[in-house]
């Protein structure tokens, strides 16, 4: 077996991680791209890269290219992560009508971290109003993983005491070494695989966490995926951006509330 990558075979890789996520993966990731595909090989009967890129290329295979797509995204994630946004949310979400069901998108949303520590948000703040939020990711392994909400037990710390208190149930038998989340919480999160370059809803959302992920995509795609998550924002709602990923000046539907917050002003 040939595990090593040459710059043809390389470029193949980039065309199809860049056709179906939109994600360039630059030629300083290709030692990395050899590293998580070569154990992959002998498992598919492949004996080179070519055999293995004929595989993804091959219609029948969409399995191995979700393998393909999960093995050379990154999914770092954690509780809380930039917990003042949290804090942020809360305090907006009194600004909503008390009327409609709130409706908040976690974007990119790997495997949902980030949706139950809405979810714990919004719990607290809108009491017996109703709300919903959809997590999205490229990776249908992240998204399962999501949807079984099962994390190791170490994790647990992330989250705030008295919302590990009222939220989380620590795992017994098969589950031993593991915590999930409480069914109250978990009927309200739905899971969907979804390219960021192009997201389809029936409603619009109250607020949008797009977090630590844009910086993955070339200017030019970046634009795209803000232009699109823009329109499926609410008139006055808010989109929520990772710090490092301030590329939200001067829009003409948002204007600035905070540091990586914004609010949209125009329909």
């Amino acid at each position: 077996m040939n595990g090593i990558i040459n710059k043809a075979q390389f470029k193949s890789i980039q065309k199809l991680m860049e056709t179906h996520t939109g994600i360039h993966l630059g030629e300083h990731k290709r030692v990395m791209v050899e590293s998580r595909l070569k154990t992959r090989l002998p498992y598919r009967d492949c004996t080179t890269f070519d055999d293995y890129i004929q595989l993804l290329y091959t219609p029948k295979n969409g399995e191995e290219l979700d393998y393909f797509i999960d093995r050379l995204t990154t999914h770092e994630t954690r509780f809380f992560r930039e917990s003042q946004q949290f804090e942020q949310l809360s305090d907006v979400i009194q600004e909503w009508p008390t009327s409609a069901p709130i409706r908040v998108w976690s974007a990119a949303c790997s495997t949902g971290e980030e949706v139950y520590s809405l979810a714990m948000v919004l719990d607290q703040s809108l009491g017996a109003r109703q709300w919903s939020i959809t997590g999205s990711d490229i990776s249908q392994a992240a998204v399962t993983q999501a949807k079984a909400c099962q994390y190791d037990i170490s994790l647990v710390g992330q989250i705030p005491t008295e919302l590990k208190r009222a939220y989380c149930l620590k795992g017994v038998g098969e589950f031993d070494g593991y915590f999930t989340i409480s069914n109250q919480l978990r009927r309200r999160c739905h899971f969907i695989k979804q390219n960021l370059l192009s997201p389809k809803f029936d409603q619009p959302f109250h607020a949008i966490f797009l977090r630590n992920v844009l910086i993955y995509f070339d200017v030019e795609k970046q634009n795209q995926i803000v232009d699109g998550v823009i329109n499926q924002l609410h008139h006055g709602g808010y989109l929520f951006l990772g710090h490092s990923e301030n590329v939200l000046k001067q829009h003409p539907k948002m204007r600035f509330v905070d540091n990586c917050v914004y609010r949209k002003e125009s329909a």
